[in-house]
């Protein structure tokens, strides 16, 4: 009897001690790229509730070529982005947009050439590391594709 209930307690001890254990993970879905020749310079995936803009960083540093943005999908702020980014190549006058992420200040910087089309570029900066970056040129049609709104 000695011997079953020392077995059982090493076991038992053997169990709670591993060094491997499973984390449980959320699935994490792209909901839409745009890039040149098939390549994704700009992207956004979804983790849950929480939004990642990942873009190629066109500013020469001596950091990443890769920069992002992150926020939290709470009360419907995924469709608030886009419909804030949609409103902003319609504007008269086209001006910049500033937004307050949790982690980052993003500029939506808009831009019209002369033959009147409006582009857009994300300008992000870390709040904690200072590290800024900036997209390539968007058209509306490229928004459209990011947020997979086709």
């Amino acid at each position: 009897m000695k011997k079953i209930i020392a077995l059982s307690f090493l076991f038992i001890n053997y169990l709670s001690y591993s060094q491997i254990k499973v984390i449980p993970t959320v699935p994490i879905e792209k909901i839409g790229r745009i890039g040149v020749n098939g390549s994704s310079d700009i992207y956004i995936q979804k983790e849950g509730n929480e939004y990642t803009v990942f873009f190629k960083n066109i500013e020469p540093s001596e950091t990443s070529s890769s920069t992002k943005f992150n926020f939290k999908d709470l009360t419907g702020d995924f469709e608030a982005l886009y419909t804030i980014i949609s409103d902003g190549f319609n504007a008269s006058p086209v001006a910049d947009i500033k937004l307050d992420l949790p982690n980052d200040i993003v500029w939506l910087h808009y831009t019209k050439s002369l033959q009147k089309v409006v582009t857009l570029q994300f300008m992000s900066k870390d709040k904690i590391t200072s590290v800024t970056g900036i997209s390539d040129f968007m058209s509306k049609a490229d928004i459209n594709s990011l947020f997979g709104k086709k």
